[in-house]
């Protein structure tokens, strides 16, 4: 995820057309850091999903409590970068006080920044549509109480669940396990993800511009900003590109990269449902090399990978104790 966060946060807001000029843009960090951010840093999506990772290997289940005062750590020390307002509004509520439950933006509000922590779900919760679709909630309504960011989470999840198993999917089925994933949640995104299948026809020129459309209002869609910040297009968009080119993260990047607007998310979503697939060895390797606190990254990781090994460890021997 950080690797394609990090690609993206350089050019995140920027038009397509601007982006055509860009060559080689998946192949490394862009030359030009956004800001005083060097080259190689992602966004504040990946250090919240760092929080996340975080507190549910600290408690070793998905807890509301702690991912809230994990998130809202980011604030307290000052250290987030440039997050969106229903964010930062949360954490504000968060710090004074408000319970995690109601610290979230109002219904309504579907900005993609809280699709980023549901990476972890996708190693640590299991996979029935009834568990994702709690754990999810329980994530995003931290920040956001809109059911469908819920279901978003929970579908990019099983995506990632579907990485790791090994085993190879086509479209269809790929997209019916994505499906089933968001349905407990908001049976409308289920509905566009299960005929997601039918985009892959139309080349990208054509699919990618209809994307950014899916469930947005007109209010809300500038025709030459590329992707809204809204979570439909950005999860539609990204597992596109994930299903054009399913283990070449470098063309499933430049892909979505070209979509502007929202491009951080949208391409840590495209490397961690590719990264999940092809693993370490399959992402190219100065990616690898040069996205920032890439140590920390893989501590965290282990860290979680540890804490499901002794929560595996701990039901096996309940089981057996059970048995006796």
């Amino acid at each position: 995820f950080a690797i394609g966060d990090a690609l993206g946060f350089p050019l995140r807001g920027l038009p397509p057309p601007g982006l055509t000029r860009l060559a080689h843009v998946a192949d490394d960090f862009a030359s030009r850091p956004r800001g005083r951010f060097a080259k190689g840093q992602f966004s504040d999506d990946t250090q919240m999903m760092l929080a996340t990772a975080e507190a549910v290997a600290k408690e070793k289940r998905v807890d509301g409590r702690s991912v809230a005062a994990h998130l809202s750590w980011l604030w307290q020390e000052g250290v987030i970068l440039q997050p969106p307002t229903s964010a930062t509004d949360a954490a504000q509520a968060l710090l004074s006080g408000t319970p995690w439950m109601s610290s979230g933006a109002v219904i309504g509000v579907r900005d993609p920044s809280c699709l980023s922590r549901a990476l972890v779900l996708g190693f640590w919760s299991e996979a029935s549509p009834p568990r994702l679709a709690h754990d999810a909630q329980v994530l995003t309504v931290v920040t956001h109480k809109d059911p469908l960011c819920a279901a978003a989470a929970a579908a990019f999840a099983r995506a990632v669940q579907l990485g790791l198993s090994g085993e190879q999917h086509d479209a269809a089925s790929f997209c019916t396990e994505v499906s089933k994933a968001a349905a407990p949640a908001h049976q409308e995104l289920a509905e566009e993800l299960y005929y997601l299948p039918r985009a892959l026809a139309w080349s990208p020129d054509r699919a990618l511009p209809a994307l950014r459309k899916v469930g947005v209002s007109a209010s809300e869609f500038a025709h030459d900003s590329g992707l809204p910040s809204h979570v439909t297009p950005v999860l539609l968009t990204a597992l596109y590109c994930v299903l054009k080119a399913p283990t070449d993260v470098r063309q499933a990047l430049t892909m979505v990269l070209g979509s502007g607007g929202e491009v951080d998310v949208a391409a840590g979503l495209v490397g961690a449902i590719i990264g999940a697939h092809v693993g370490t060895e399959g992402l190219p390797a100065r990616l690898r090399r040069n996205v920032l606190y890439g140590d920390s990254l893989v501590d965290a990781a282990d860290r979680l990978f540890d804490a499901r090994l002794a929560r595996e460890h701990v039901t096996v021997s309940q089981s057996v104790t059970v048995r006796r």
